[in-house]
């Protein structure tokens, strides 16, 4: 049975193509910012009462210009999260061209899974925040009290909901590759130091500050989804091969 091939195109339309989808991104970012700066006021309310647990006071506007930035930061993130699944949808449709047939009818599903890995990831942060907020809190004694600048707090909680989010799409994309033929279990095996020193790298540089505890927050998760990411590429090889197998039964 012929395989349909990919799509060829050239670099030119190649890079055409990119610069169109991610007009289309900023787009729907933008508008969805617009829609997430009426909202601020809530979600920040939100943030200070819940992650803070009821220590808001001890947040404060150090710069003239500080809380005008916080709103347009917020607004940014809660603007990138409601637009989350058009950016996968339009990452998986750039990639698509240089897909088989069989291959493309995975995209609707990997999109939506997309979209519920960042969810979740996004979630687990949230879940983790107050712990975290709550153990930096627990450095103040002595007669020294926190006084937390608004806008590091909000690029902390920002930080490490998009950071979640993201590095929640690792065990997908390792399966896409897998299935793909692209990266083996063996191949994942055989690099698993070398992935938790880039982990751990990952997490020093996405963590604002050099405490130690909010970079194991966050490379123990992930080094559990890298895990958790060969289980998944050693059942997507073998789906592969039973794929494989029934074709040429067929053919």
């Amino acid at each position: 049975m012929a395989r349909h091939q990919p799509n060829s195109m050239s670099f030119i339309e190649h890079l055409e193509e990119l610069r169109i989808r991610i007009i289309r991104c900023l787009v729907v970012v933008a508008i969805a910012t617009i829609a997430g700066y009426a909202v601020e006021p809530m979600v920040l309310a939100f943030l200070i009462t819940y992650l803070m647990k009821g220590a808001g006071d001890s947040l404060a506007l150090l710069a003239p210009f500080e809380g005008f930035m916080v709103k347009l930061k917020l607004s940014l993130i809660m603007g990138l999260i409601a637009s989350s699944p058009v950016i996968f949808w339009q990452f998986w449709r750039f990639v698509s061209p240089g897909l088989y047939r069989r291959e493309k009818r995975l995209i609707l599903p990997i999109v939506f899974l997309s979209t519920i890995s960042f969810l979740v990831g996004a979630s687990i942060a949230f879940y983790i925040m107050p712990i975290a907020t709550e153990f930096f809190q627990s450095f103040a004694s002595n007669g020294i009290r926190n006084t937390w600048s608004l806008s590091r707090y909000i690029d902390l909680v920002s930080r490490m909901i998009l950071a979640f989010g993201l590095l929640f799409e690792l065990p997908l994309v390792i399966y896409f590759l897998s299935r793909l033929g692209l990266v083996t279990p063996k191949f994942l095996w055989e690099k698993v130091r070398y992935a938790i020193v880039i982990i751990l790298i990952v997490a020093a540089v996405v963590t604002p500050g050099p405490d130690i505890f909010s970079q194991l927050v966050l490379a123990i998760p992930l080094t559990i989804l890298y895990l958790f990411s060969i289980l998944l590429s050693i059942i997507a090889v073998k789906q592969a091969a039973r794929k494989a197998s029934q074709r040429d039964t067929t053919s």
